[in-house]
């Protein structure tokens, strides 16, 4: 029972420092700080009592590590889940092919900039949109539908004006 609740214990601190330190790189200070105060105080608790009991138990120092090993990947699951934040997207690609992207995407919500641009082959365009990282799957759906793009996906850490809509799936 003691490993079971040293491993659940674990896993939750561990999986809260994941989490926390990507809110706290996407500058979410208010939701850091509380999740920081929740995690340290399973970790007094949780290390306290296994390093007062590893002399008669060592088994509790696995159940600690592994919860550990655990912790970090569901950390990164739920960070994954709840998608936090937002992304720049940008393709790069022929002109004709460029507008017609640029226009399908307008018709679906997004806000899209465009720029022009010089590659190896010739005259290019860049096509720039900001998106709510959960509407990234959607968005690199639709550009799969077309082919030759070069296409980026970078985090935004903040954004101070523009137009950047949560319903662009909706319509």
């Amino acid at each position: 029972m003691i490993y079971a609740i040293i491993f659940f214990a674990k896993l939750l601190e561990v999986a809260i420092m994941t989490v926390r330190l990507v809110l706290t790189t996407r500058g979410k200070r208010v939701a850091a700080s509380i999740l920081s105060a929740i995690e340290i105080t399973i970790w007094i608790i949780l290390t306290s009592t296994v390093l007062l009991g590893l002399g008669d138990d060592p088994m509790m120092a696995v159940a600690f590590g592994a919860a550990f090993v655990v912790g970090i990947y569901m950390g990164i699951f739920i960070e994954d889940k709840l998608a936090l934040g937002l992304q720049q997207i940008e393709v790069i690609t022929n002109i004709e092919l460029a507008k017609e992207i640029t226009n399908k995407l307008r018709d679906r919500g997004y806000g899209v900039t465009t720029f022009d641009c010089e590659g190896r082959e010739g005259k290019k365009l860049a096509v720039n949109m900001k998106v709510h990282r959960k509407d990234v799957p959607n968005t690199i759906k639709i550009l799969r539908e077309y082919e030759g793009l070069f296409v980026t996906v970078s985090d935004i850490r903040s954004l101070s004006r523009g137009i950047i809509e949560r319903r662009l799936f909706m319509k």
